[in-house]
């Protein structure tokens, strides 16, 4: 757009807008109009054509378009006063033909006619005046040749006359004056179409730029998605022109160009200081994307109850992490819910952590929590870690939570609690604690040196093994690593066994001697341990789990087990009678001292007989599982989760109304309805088959008014979590986005990245991506609104 106010065809039309040349006198420019038609050729072609005027001068003037126009109004200064309101008060106003049931009468009783209209475009009638008025006259004649003619003035009403040749309307029509105004009306409407044409060409010109750099943006937002998504490096160490490498997201919009004009657009076209390829742009649209996440799963919540999980872990730099889900089950008016997967957990982000008390931590999960808007008061259980500073009953965070969540019931992670379990166990139990440290010596030293995990590779393919079966590292803090890593020694454990052999007699030095020690313990009977015993993680199934160690406690499942461990023996050539020294004895732990062991725990007395292993290793181990599970998941801590099975079709409770109470009153339902309710669902659901309180849910959903404290019931019995292993996984996630060469990343691009990697499930809607970065750039140098 140029500086200069652009002149527009309304500039020469209205009086208002020339130039004076004193104070005393305006000037009124003539009409200067260089026709190819004559006056007596526009009337014959009107009147042979049997056109209004009209129609028969838009067809002359279509030879006329490039004809140069000067017009004024019609003496619109003199006769301001005496124009009528209720007609066109410009050109920019359309005639104004006001059709009537009856028009006004004069004193010969005659009145303006509504068919007059009729063919006469230009005719215009006031009410107001009782007169008709000429639209062409009054906007596009000259001063001159209309200054005495009543159609551009005071207007006409002498209807006697009014369709006489020689006088009125037809006398006007064919007037010289009113042909010219006709013909700069048509001009007028010419230029008018094409200046409407200009700006329409600059808007579409406009459009389609907008489109090209929106476009643009969508394309690297995909990419940055892409790459969030498979949890890799965005940048490179070097990203100029001469670097081979220029990282992944350059590297990966170099490839797709070859095939896409628009990422090749933004490579090649785009302005230097324009490319929106720097690091800041790249942050500030995996915020925006990640945020979108946040933004539905809020949305997605309502106003329904949840349960808030949060678990601390320290990233590759050292900086403390607390990861923050909540699980819910969705509002089906807002989404879709899936009939299998009714309840949702969601990881919202990581908060990071310079401070650890229990009061910092509570005030920064009630910052994040507020800053996207999830309501405080409708969450009803928060589930952490066993840590005091978490679970502290005085002063941990739960604590100062309900102080802003009073409807919240603090659960220990059942996962964490077993864990406990199984680690207590093998420190009391010193076969244990012997038999994991040498999973452990296995796993570090065929890992850790190269020349050693040769061997081990050589010994598989020796004996036939699967190759791609290797030796797994086990941890405190990794549920599952126990059995993952005793499964890869079972079947591993003959190219294990020869891979020692062979270095302890291959070779001198620390790695031929090491290689010695473990075979020697390897070979011990007391490392032969049965999987029979698995490690269930559920709380719903804690019981069932406790049932089971009360079962396998006798001589009958010991001698099972003992005669697996003796027929593994005998296949890989142990001697399971081997006697080896005794050690010192270790000190049993008060609280292990008054239970039901009958033998010492934890004297390393040499094992001979099997009763030597069913008495000092098989009921010690048994004794100490079943001390800590009833310990740890004593009755008063299952209190509530009693009440919540009233709801699980697979439990003894199942619709038992005496036993609702207390999972009610946490949830501030109408108990009286709930039992109600429940007499009603137990005779309806005995000719169907639900198995499950999800195939519940979906029984009565559809009958929701019927029944809504059960659902009610139903959805907040789901939500109450029995683990926080969805915390484990983010930080899972965490390990790979920030490894150590990534380890500079920003805690908010590290957050934003995991969001972006874990919740996969969302669909990320572009346009809104760049609708909102437009909007935090509004003097952004490319046009994208």
């Amino acid at each position: 757009m140029q500086s200069e106010k652009r002149s527009t065809l309304e500039h020469y039309f209205l009086s208002s807008n020339k130039k004076l040349r004193n104070n005393e006198q305006q000037v009124e420019p003539s009409i200067a109009i260089s026709s190819s038609l004559s006056t007596s050729e526009i009337q014959d072609h009107s009147s042979s054509n049997g056109l209004s005027d009209d129609n028969a001068l838009s067809n002359c003037a279509v030879n006329n378009s490039t004809t140069p126009l000067t017009l004024s109004s019609s003496n619109e200064k003199t006769c301001k006063k005496s124009i009528p309101s209720d007609i066109s008060m410009s050109c920019n106003d359309a005639p104004v033909q006001k059709i009537l049931s009856s028009y006004p009468t004069n004193q010969q009783n005659r009145s303006f006619q509504s068919n007059w209209f009729r063919d006469r475009i230009w005719l215009e009638y006031s009410v107001e005046n009782d007169a008709c008025y000429c639209y062409y006259c009054r906007h596009f004649s000259s001063n001159q040749l209309n200054a005495d003619d009543a159609f551009a003035t005071t207007g006409f009403n002498n209807w006697k006359k009014a369709l006489n040749k020689s006088a009125g309307l037809m006398k006007h029509a064919s007037s010289q004056a009113h042909i010219i105004a006709t013909k700069n009306y048509l001009i007028y409407k010419q230029q008018q179409a094409i200046d409407s044409n200009v700006l329409k060409q600059l808007d579409n010109s406009r459009a389609i730029l907008i489109r090209k750099n929106r476009d643009r943006l969508v394309k690297i937002s995909s990419t940055l998605l892409f790459l969030a998504r498979q949890m890799i490096s965005f940048r490179g160490h070097q990203e100029d022109e001469n670097s081979s490498n220029q990282g992944n997201f350059l590297e990966f919009l170099r490839w797709a160009s070859t095939t896409d004009p628009a990422i090749k657009s933004i490579l090649e076209d785009s302005a230097g200081n324009a490319t929106y390829l720097s690091h800041d742009i790249q942050n500030e649209l995996i915020n925006i994307m990640s945020n979108e996440i946040r933004e539905e799963i809020s949305f997605m919540l309502n106003k329904n109850k949840y349960a808030l999980m949060a678990d601390e872990c320290r990233d590759v730099s050292g900086t403390q992490q607390l990861s923050i889900v909540i699980r819910f089950v969705p509002d089906p008016n807002r989404c879709t819910i899936d009939k299998a997967y009714i309840v949702k957990e969601y990881f919202l982000g990581f908060i990071p952590l310079a401070q650890f008390d229990a009061e910092t931590l509570a005030n920064k999960i009630v910052e994040f929590l507020n800053y996207w808007k999830i309501p405080l008061e409708f969450c009803i259980c928060l589930c952490f870690d066993g840590a005091s500073v978490m679970s502290g009953c005085v002063a941990g965070v739960h604590v100062y939570l309900k102080k802003y969540m009073p409807n919240s019931v603090y659960v220990h992670c059942a996962a964490h609690r077993l864990n406990l379990v199984i680690s207590d166990t093998c420190k009391v139990v010193c076969y244990v604690s012997d038999y994991f440290s040498i999973v452990s010596q296995i796993y570090t030293f065929f890992t850790e040196s190269g020349v050693a995990n040769i061997y081990f590779k050589q010994a598989q393919i020796d004996l036939g093994l699967v190759r791609s079966s290797t030796l797994k590292l086990w941890t405190i803090t990794r549920w599952d690593s126990r059995w993952i890593a005793i499964d890869s020694i079972v079947n591993n454990f003959p190219a294990i066994v020869r891979a020692l052999r062979d270095l302890s007699e291959d070779g001198s030095g620390t790695r031929s001697t090491n290689a010695l020690g473990i075979l020697i313990h390897v070979k011990k009977s007391v490392f032969i341990i049965s999987p029979s015993l698995d490690y269930v993680r559920g709380e719903h199934l804690i019981k069932s789990v406790i049932q089971q160690f009360k079962d396998l406690r006798n001589d009958q499942c010991f001698y099972q087990i003992y005669d697996k461990a003796k027929e593994f023996c005998s296949l890989h050539e142990i001697d399971f009678t081997h006697t080896y020294r005794s050690y010192r004895a270790t000190t049993i732990p008060i609280r292990f001292q008054d239970f039901f062991i009958s033998s010492t725990v934890g004297q390393r007395e040499a094992l001979h007989t099997p009763t030597d292993y069913l008495n000092r290793f098989y009921f010690p181990l048994i004794d100490c599982m079943l001390l800590e599970l009833n310990d740890r998941f004593s009755s008063k801590t299952l209190s509530l989760m009693k009440s919540i099975s009233t709801v699980y079709p697979e439990s003894a409770n199942f619709l038992n109304i005496d036993e609702i109470d207390d999972f009610c009153c946490h949830i501030g339902g109408d108990k009286s309805s709930l039992k109600n309710e429940f007499l009603v669902i137990k005779p309806m659901l005995e000719s169907k088959k639900v198995n499950n309180v999800i195939q519940l849910f979906n029984e009565l959903i559809s009958m929701s008014d019927a029944f809504p404290q059960t659902l009610k019931m139903i959805k907040n019995a789901v939500t109450m979590p029995i683990s926080q292993v969805t915390c484990e996984r983010a930080f899972s996630k965490m390990k790979i986005i920030k490894n150590y060469l990534r380890n500079s990343m920003t805690d908010k691009r590290l957050s934003d990245l995991t969001v972006l990697a874990i919740e996969r499930d969302f669909d990320i809607n572009f346009e809104r991506v760049v609708d909102k970065f437009a909007k935090n750039h509004k003097n952004c140098r490319i046009l994208l609104l």
